[in-house]
């Protein structure tokens, strides 16, 4: 029986080898030394594969996709105080500019989504689709990341985690293989061919549906849609196995847009791959028990003191969790190093966060932006009002979601 760990020693012992006569290639002659080192340890790796009955493909780790086996012992989703313990005295605790990690002590609120989601995924007889939508840094990535960590501790159940920011996947024969090589590394099953189209993945995925279920979570799902290389087809595939139970695949997507919209782009809206998503999150502000949590819970572990300038925070930040991340770590650090917060070095920031906020809007949810900023009054069911407020840029008053941003489209300084 060929053993992979035997190949690797042997493998490494060329390697090693070749290492050792490197010193003597400028006596030797880099070209026809070179020449005869590389052949032999071709001819090595041929031999070693040879004398196998099987033929082991050993690929490079990858790390566009992180998959996991669920097991009742892992560690799972904490609750909020174990996670708390965490934060030592002296740290601070805020996170801002990246996604909350797993178990994060500083995430807070989205228990609908996150349970919801959870919900979904295990029901009996297919896992059910999810879509989480919202703004950029209002926490989807985080949500992932909670979601991914609870399914954890699910028997049987293989999750995958990508997101497609700052993938090296150049095609759909990447992305199969790449996903189906993170499938086999959480069953530590060995890969005996390379599965580099939909048609090897769907069998590959079939033949061990009925011992596993499968979700595959996608963070900035809007890329996607906007490459060349993923068309109607590829869709088409896609939607078939989140469509089909014999596949036992399902699929979490976090996106900026709704799916429905971001799939009516171009070729993909043949594939109507988004009717198979029955469950949509749009995430918005923090609730505001929740938002003085994630300033003040934090703040006493780590400071062992009280957070007295609430007002002054959320003056800037409203119950935007990114927003509140950013301002109590600047906060916090004022206060450990005993110098004076500093709101005009702050409001830069924030005047490029709320920029962002702008630039992305219709030209319909501007006009209604302003109005709110000038107190003109608008009809709670406006249909334009219910989708800002879903979204977080207006607040359950109908009012913008901070002051300071208010204060800023009044004076037009935007």
């Amino acid at each position: 029986m060929f053993e992979r760990n035997q190949f690797l020693q042997d493998l490494s012992a060329w390697i090693g080898f070749i290492l050792i006569v490197i010193p003597f290639l400028p006596i030797f002659g880099f070209a026809m030394l070179g020449i005869v080192m590389i052949g032999l340890l071709v001819e090595k790796i041929e031999s070693l594969v040879q004398s196998s009955p099987a033929v082991i493909i050993i690929c490079p780790t990858l790390t566009d996709f992180t998959a996991q086996l669920g097991h009742s012992h892992s560690l799972g989703w904490l609750s909020k105080a174990a996670r708390l313990q965490s934060i030592q005295f002296g740290q601070d605790p805020y996170i801002n500019g990246v996604p909350l990690p797993h178990n994060s002590a500083v995430f807070y609120g989205r228990e609908r989504e996150l349970q919801g989601t959870l919900a979904e995924l295990r029901k009996p007889e297919t896992p059910g689709n999810v879509s989480i939508i919202g703004e950029r840094q209002i926490g989807k990535s985080s949500l992932l990341n909670q979601i991914y960590q609870a399914l954890a501790t699910e028997n049987q159940l293989v999750s995958i985690h990508t997101t497609t920011q700052n993938w090296s996947v150049d095609g759909q024969a990447d992305f199969f293989t790449h996903l189906h090589q993170a499938i086999t590394e959480a069953l530590t099953i060995p890969i005996e061919s390379p599965v580099m189209d939909y048609a090897h993945f769907q069998d590959f995925i079939r033949h061990y549906a009925d011992t596993y279920r499968f979700v595959l979570l996608i963070d900035e799902f809007d890329r996607m849609t906007r490459n060349d290389y993923f068309d109607e087809v590829f869709f088409r595939n896609l939607r078939a196995l989140g469509e089909r139970p014999e596949y036992n695949f399902a699929y979490v997507l976090a996106s900026y847009a709704p799916l429905c919209d971001i799939c009516h782009q171009g070729d993909v809206q043949e594939s109507k791959f988004w009717n198979i998503f029955g469950t949509h999150y749009i995430l918005g502000l923090l609730a505001e028990p929740e938002a003085k949590q994630l300033i003040v819970e934090p703040w006493q572990r780590s400071l062992a003191a009280d957070f007295s300038p609430l007002a002054d925070l959320f003056y800037y930040s409203g119950h935007h969790p990114a927003l509140i991340q950013l301002l109590a770590s600047e906060y916090w650090k004022a206060v450990y190093y005993g110098w004076d917060i500093d709101t005009d070095s702050l409001q830069p920031m924030l005047r490029e966060h709320y920029l962002d906020l702008w630039q992305n809007r219709s030209e319909a949810e501007r006009q209604l932006l302003l109005k709110l900023a000038h107190y003109d009054n608008v009809p709670n069911n406006n249909t334009t009002l219910i989708a800002l407020r879903q979204r977080g840029l207006v607040n359950s008053q109908n009012r913008l979601f901070a002051p300071f941003f208010e204060s800023i489209l009044f004076d037009n300084e935007i």
